[in-house]
């Protein structure tokens, strides 16, 4: 130990300006360096909720789902933020969601959801009449939600900082397809045949021009204006035409309940009530309506319900 000091001491500087440049370069800046490794993924964990997309589809699924349930004939639909049940469960469970289920969660969405009045209405001719009640509600902010479930001060303010992650981080994929991925043509036909480049996949998002978050009911596929589009199966056209945000868009029935959409469309090469096969040119692609680019939105539709397009081809 006494030769090890001898050392030590050799490769010290003489005077006390360098000796305090020494620890500085050689002691103090690794120990910082290795506070800030360590320190980094923590702080990161305490500002992350630390949540997989599907887990946030749940969330989003669920709020959705209690929000509708508050419309009636007088009381508007009450809009529960998802992003607010994510933080508190974060919090609540400690960054722990595999403890979160649909049950759990609509427990937490209806705190949200205050009753501030009943209505009594009678409908029907006497003696048939019969007494309907219709509730109001108000939403609860998030510091009453809060308070209900007895979070401290810090938990709150745990909460506020959750809130602030960019969840588009984890809901705006291109539906984590390969580089190489084509589609598996079976009971339907790729609408834009030798295109693969997915560029939003189906389910919730970030709208990409209101920057709001919503549902995409269908894929969207990069093709360059004017490349062709084609019937996915035999059907009748039930709608060749605008619709708003769809812009140029086509609406083809098939056997089954089965319903496909193609929009955005630069020009339409159908019309309604056609009858058309599989493989037929039925538009080309464009950028109409709410676009912010050349593609095909493409859905695919099972008794009016929106389903993964995707699911058909893999």
């Amino acid at each position: 130990m006494h030769i090890l000091s001898k050392i030590l001491l050799a490769f010290l500087p003489d005077d006390l300006e360098s000796i305090f440049k020494f620890a500085l370069l050689f002691i103090v800046v690794p120990a910082l360096l290795i506070a800030l490794l360590f320190a980094g993924p923590i702080t990161a964990a305490e500002k992350i909720p630390l949540i997989n997309t599907e887990q946030v589809k749940m969330y989003i699924y669920t709020a959705n789902k209690v929000s509708d349930s508050t419309k009636n004939k007088y009381s508007q639909r009450i809009q529960i933020d998802w992003r607010q049940l994510v933080a508190i469960d974060a919090v609540r469970f400690q960054q722990d969601f595999s403890k979160a289920n649909p049950a759990e969660i609509e427990k937490l969405a209806k705190m949200f959801i205050k009753k501030v009045d009943e209505v009594e209405e009678i409908e029907g001719e006497f003696p048939n009449q019969v007494v309907k009640k219709y509730e109001v509600y108000k939403l609860r902010s998030l510091d009453e939600v809060s308070s209900l479930l007895n979070f401290s001060t810090a938990e709150k303010e745990k909460v506020k900082e959750f809130i602030e992650f960019d969840f588009s981080l984890l809901l705006n994929s291109a539906a984590n397809l390969p580089d190489n991925w084509a589609a598996v043509e079976k009971n339907f036909k790729w609408p834009v045949p030798g295109v693969y480049r997915i560029t939003s996949g189906f389910g919730p998002r970030v709208d990409p021009v209101y920057g709001t978050m919503g549902f995409h009911s269908g894929v969207d596929i990069a093709a360059p204006t004017g490349k062709i589009v084609i019937a996915a199966a035999d059907g009748e056209v039930g709608y060749a035409g605008w619709n708003g945000g769809y812009g140029n868009v086509i609406y083809i029935t098939h056997n089954g309940g089965y319903e496909t959409r193609y929009a955005h469309l630069s020009r339409i090469a159908v019309k309604k009530w056609q009858k058309v096969k599989a493989g037929d040119i039925i538009g080309y692609v464009g950028s109409t309506g709410k676009s912010t680019g050349p593609h095909l939105h493409f859905e695919i539709r099972i008794n009016g319900q929106a389903v993964d397009p995707l699911g058909f081809y893999r």
